[in-house]
């Protein structure tokens, strides 16, 4: 029997590879893109780990126009222009498949999918099977018995299709797909079709009269709109086939033998995988090159055995890159790497008198990393199963409260009592020494809902947030991730411990206590290492003075929740699910077909085949149907208009009225958890839920709001930070202008529309403001010509003068931005008034797409994070007032610039004088902080 030939359809790999990480691109130490040089090979040894082929080749695109082309000019004129950084990667691909010997054929003049189709005829012609490795519909026309298809699964990375599962995804069988594809056209290649016809028409047609020609000679059996359709539509489904036609003489290499895998060159590959800083890349093709590597890196000491460790990672830095004062980065990019595992002196103690021993060598010390163990992640509502306690690095202990009840014939364990666990935390978090914790958050709040404590006034250093202010760009600040690139050791992974359907009480205590304790260890570990590097680079004070402050207060702050009527958003619901009802009626009439709205295929087949709009951008799925794509297609048709309609009211129903009244407790009151390492500018960030998304604007969002009230005797009290980024960018550029409206407090967007429209400030209209008002906030996130355009409808070159109208009217803005990007450029990281810092790797990188993006970063981080950390500031400043004047008020949301407190009735005035002095006095800058207060029964009655 013949081998089997595998072809791959390398575009599509490459385009599928580079998008996949297009919300997070993997970068190398230079800042380039390395996302489609990565998912490339990676699948590439997928498919050769499983198939094991011993005959295969890739098929590249043309580097010319092709024939296509020259029949039709506005083939694929429709597509986005490849991005650069992808561009750079597809030629490095190339070399990389070279250097590895792996067969690769192009034939300029005609597309990778002719060459497929050229190798597939030659294999059906000898008899031999054929595999083509693409999710590309077009090929779809070669199946055959000898053709069949890979396509990227869903369950497994690559599934086998055949003639069947043809059938099954597009209602015909090979032979019928050219036609189909002929009548429907294809808006990704910009091929025409017939206008109107979708692909339940056409399979329904091709069903009938098998072919395009039978349809042709069968006209007069259709009727009404669709007989029109066809009729009118010939002569482009014709030309249509013979752009989708593949073509068979391509000429290729006659002789298949000669796309033999024998002569492959793991080796050469894997060294240019390692110097593309791809070595976990570099691991899957040649075990012998790491092994190489990790035999070098234990002949060095111990730092530059953490730099090899950094660059197995993918981090290659030269000296003048890498600064001893930042974190050791990221291990890996999704795969696995050699660690040893973590190895500590652990002991379980349930003896309460050695517990107290524990606990006053502790006290004595002033130091001890604390961690404890609960029934569920809900801080709130969990019991607390254990905590540990390490007073040094590599020792610690496990205290258990809870454990499995015994099988039958053992003895019960033995426990430490509740009551002599609450005595032992209660020292410990009354106490002024120093408690590490990683994530206190979630230890604090077990400790104070469990009653093992009553509240905590010892000082925290909490690893997780330093090791966010010395990399804010880490994608995981979790535990187990942390120990890995930090101190190089694998540790015990919760979900290989307790089993779904468990929780930690299930789990035996000699298993329980290596696990827990384990866990105080590394927070220990952890804090040798990051104290150090936060004084190093300046980051104690916002640390200490900040950060820390903050943990305890969003602690109280989660603790305390907000009361919800959850009767109001039930009813509201209801209302909601008849507006979805008619919504959903109105789009079917327009269409003139059910569909399944909240499909974005079957969306993109309704708006860009059936409708035949333009699409917009595309995404590794087709064509995007986003909000952006929607709302600049709702004035070519009603139909994008009214699923816009659809989406938000289904939004609100599902995100808001259905699910918050199931998210109160007992007293009706919600809970939110605020995120301190959710962004990199400082910004906190809320989840389960999201509190700070509520909407805003419109009669919807307000009566949402209208849900969360005072209780019975208090007033909610809004206090709004006015304007505070464009505030800070007065403060930073200095620029007269800016500077002298706030001063002054004169609308600063008026202001700003009179000088660009070189207009008295009183004849500024309203229209004028909104645009004004666009560029004010747009500048300080580096909004372009092309943005401001598409932000404000109207031409780009009218957005580039009012750009360049608002810089020369604000030069002093010009300057600042000038300065913070050459400062960035020379010390590779920018700061915020503060002191917090956000790292740029891309800001000195040669491509000018990550290199703009990284100049948008750095004058945008300055401002934002300033912004934050005021505010974090002013939140701090007003709880320790309200503490001081012993008032009966409490701050419950953060919601960006906004504090919302809930205050007694009769101390509401009082209140909202004091909150308004402190947010207003926190920081002294050169033009003024002004706060809007507001307050009422609601949150909806604000604004």
């Amino acid at each position: 029997m013949k081998d089997t030939i595998y072809v791959l359809d390398a575009y599509g790999l490459i385009y599928r590879s580079y998008f996949a990480f297009i919300s997070r691109p993997l970068t190398n130490s230079k800042g380039e893109n390395v996302s489609a040089i990565f998912g490339f090979f990676k699948s590439l040894h997928s498919i050769f780990t499983e198939y094991n082929p011993k005959l295969f080749v890739t098929a590249l695109d043309s580097l010319t126009p092709t024939f296509r082309h020259e029949m039709y000019k506005e083939y694929k004129a429709t597509r986005d222009k490849t991005p650069d950084d992808l561009h750079a990667q597809i030629d490095k691909i190339e070399e990389i498949l070279k250097t590895f010997k792996l067969p690769a054929v192009r034939c300029n003049g005609f597309e990778a999918d002719d060459v497929i189709a050229s190798i597939a005829a030659l294999a059906e012609k000898e008899g031999r099977e054929c595999v083509v490795i693409s999710g590309d519909k077009d090929l779809m026309q070669l199946v055959s018995k000898t053709t069949t298809m890979l396509k990227p699964g869903k369950i497994k990375a690559w599934e086998g299709f055949d003639a069947e599962n043809v059938k099954e995804e597009w209602g015909v069988y090979p032979a019928g797909m050219l036609d189909l594809l002929s009548l429907i056209g294809d808006s990704a290649d910009n091929v025409p079709g017939i206008k109107g016809v979708g692909p339940k028409t056409a399979v329904k047609l091709l069903e009938e009269y098998k072919s395009l020609d039978g349809i042709y000679a069968n006209t007069g059996n259709l009727k009404g709109a669709l007989k029109t359709k066809i009729e009118e539509g010939k002569e482009s489904a014709y030309f249509s086939k013979e752009l989708i036609r593949l073509r068979f003489d391509v000429p290729v290499e006659k002789d298949l033998n000669a796309y033999s895998t024998s002569q492959m060159d793991y080796e050469a590959a894997a060294r240019l995988f390692i110097s593309e800083e791809l070595p976990n890349i570099a691991k899957l093709y040649s075990e012998k090159i790491i092994a190489e590597k990790a035999l070098s890196k234990h002949e060095k000491n111990e730092t530059s055995s953490k730099e090899n460790l950094k660059q197995e990672a993918g981090l290659f830095e030269n000296s003048e890159q890498t600064s001893p004062e930042m974190l050791p980065q990221e291990l890996g990019t999704g795969e696995e790497i050699s660690l040893p595992q973590n190895n500590g002196n652990y002991k379980l103690v349930d003896e309460a008198e050695e517990l107290f021993k524990i606990v006053d060598e502790a006290l004595k010390q002033g130091l001890a990393a604390y961690d404890c163990e609960t029934t569920s992640e809900d801080p709130l509502n969990a019991e607390v199963c254990g905590f540990s306690l390490a007073l040094k690095e590599g020792d610690a202990y496990y205290f258990p409260l809870k454990a499995p009840s015994p099988e039958l014939g053992e003895e019960a364990p033995k426990l430490i009592a509740f009551k002599d666990a609450q005595r032992a935390v209660t020292k410990l978090f009354d106490s002024k020494m120093t408690l590490i914790m990683h994530n206190g958050k979630f230890d604090i709040q077990a400790a104070l809902s469990s009653k093992l404590a009553s509240g905590i006034s010892a000082n925290l250093f909490d690893t997780m947030i330093a090791a966010w202010l010395l990399d804010p760009a880490r994608s995981s600040y979790g535990m187990d991730k942390l120990a890995e690139s930090i101190l190089g050791v694998k540790t015990i992974r919760f979900k290989d411990l307790v089993k779904q359907g468990q929780n930690f009480s299930d789990i035996p205590l000699k298993e329980a206590c290596p696990y827990a304790a384990e866990d105080a260890d590394i927070t220990f570990r952890f804090y040798k290492k990051f104290l150090p590097l936060l004084k190093k680079n300046n980051l104690e004070k916002l640390f200490f003075d900040l950060e820390m402050p903050i943990t305890k207060l969003l602690t109280e702050m989660e603790i305390k929740g907000i009361f919800l009527k959850g009767e109001e958003l039930t009813a509201y619901s209801k209302e909601l699910g008849k507006e979805l009802e008619d919504c959903e009626k109105d789009i079917y009439r327009l269409v003139g077909h059910e569909f399944n709205i909240a499909s974005p295929k079957q969306l993109q087949e309704v708006l860009f085949e059936e409708r035949k709009l333009t699409p917009g951008k595309k995404t590794k799925t087709g064509y995007s149907t986003d909000t952006s794509v929607l709302e600049n297609l709702a004035s070519e048709d009603p139909v994008p208009a009214k699923i816009l309609d659809y989406r938000a009211l289904a939004k609100l129903k599902s995100t808001y009225t259905d699910t918050l009244p199931k998210m109160t407790d007992k007293n009706g009151r919600i809970h939110t958890s605020f995120i301190q390492t959710g962004t990199a500018t400082g910004r906190l960030s809320s989840r389960d839920p999201n509190l700070q998304n509520i909407p805003i604007r419109g009669n919807e969002g307000r009566k949402i709001r209208e849900a969360f009230q005072a209780e019975k005797g208090r007033v909610l009290i809004s206090a709004d930070y006015s304007q505070i980024e464009l505030v800070i960018l007065a403060h930073l550029s200095k620029d007269q202008n800016l500077v002298e409206a706030f001063n002054k407090g004169i609308d600063v967007h008026a202001k700003t529309a009179s000088l660009i429209f070189a207009v008295d400030i009183k004849d500024v209209s309203q229209d004028m403001r909104r645009i004004a008002k666009t560029i004010n906030f747009g500048v300080m996130y580096g909004m372009s010509a092309f943005r401001l355009a598409s932000s404000l409808r109207i031409p780009r070159k009218r957005a580039d003068e009012f750009i360049k109208a608002y810089f020369a009217t604000y030069s002093g803005v010009s300057g600042f931005i000038a300065n913070i990007c050459q400062e960035a450029e020379q010390r590779g990281y920018v700061e915020t008034i503060m002191g917090r810092r956000r790292y740029l790797p891309a800001i000195n990188s040669k491509n000018k797409v990550e290199k703009a993006g990284a100049e948008r970063i750095a004058v945008n981080t300055p401002i934002q994070g300033t912004a934050a950390d005021i505010v974090k500031l002013a939140m701090l400043e007003v709880d320790k007032a309200l503490k001081k004047q012993k008032l009966d008020a409490s701050i419950l949301l953060q919601v960006h610039d906004e504090l919302i407190i809930e205050a007694a009735e009769s101390e509401k005035e009082k209140v909202m004088s004091l909150v308004k002095e402190k947010m207003e006095g926190v920081i002294k800058l050169s033009v003024p902080l002004r706060v809007s207060i507001e307050s009422g029964m609601s949150w909806g009655e604000f604004h």
